[in-house]
């Protein structure tokens, strides 16, 4: 038996772990030893695959909004239509932050990322806006594939719909971290989209 000797665990199995520490506790308030502590690595190993912290943690958003970015399109391109496609799809955003239907305070570890880091960090910004651009082209390709191919009439033309969308889901996130259930958030969410013509 070897003492001491540090986990085998793939990186994206650290990725994960040092993701939900992250996306619950915030950049700011995790430390390199509450990754080693539930990865089980040693600080040698860490740094050697991730870096140092930020570095580990721009990984970790990267791979999360790459995640929410796989799971949208999904959703949308099995759907019947693209607008039924993107209801559902924001739905299950306000899903992915919280368990068994009952919120668990976390919220959107882009949101929360927005709010609390990017303001103070050019790197970590722009991750976000990268991303953010990439999401863009998506929801404008449906939007308006919804408008010539579906014949839905938006009130407001497709990079306006998307922006208020967009807008509106952050403000949400953040309200349902703190002070609404996930079924007020959804109730609130269709009104949303309704006024919006979808």
């Amino acid at each position: 038996m070897n003492i001491g000797r540090p986990r085998k665990l793939e990186p994206e199995a650290i990725l994960e772990i040092a993701m939900n520490i992250f996306w619950a506790k915030g950049y700011e308030a995790t430390s390199v030893a509450d990754i080693l502590k539930a990865t089980g690595l040693h600080k040698g190993s860490l740094y050697q695959t991730f870096g140092d912290k930020k570095s580990l943690f721009i990984a970790c958003l990267s791979s999360y909004q790459d995640q929410m970015l796989h799971s949208v399109s999904e959703t949308v391109n099995k759907a019947e239509d693209p607008i039924k496609g993107l209801k559902n799809a924001m739905h299950e955003m306000l899903d992915m932050s919280c368990t068994d239907g009952e919120c668990s305070n976390v919220g959107c570890l882009a949101v929360n990322t927005l709010v609390e880091t990017a303001p103070h960090d050019d790197d970590i910004r722009d991750v976000l806006e990268k991303h953010d651009n990439m999401f863009k082209q998506f929801m404008m390709t449906t939007l308006n594939k919804a408008q010539n191919e579906f014949d839905y009439e938006l009130k407001f033309p497709p990079e306006i719909t998307f922006g208020i969308m967009m807008t509106f889901m952050c403000g949400l996130s953040s309200v349902t971290k703190n002070m609404l259930e996930i079924e007020q958030s959804k109730q609130l969410l269709d009104i949303q989209l309704q006024l919006l013509g979808l």
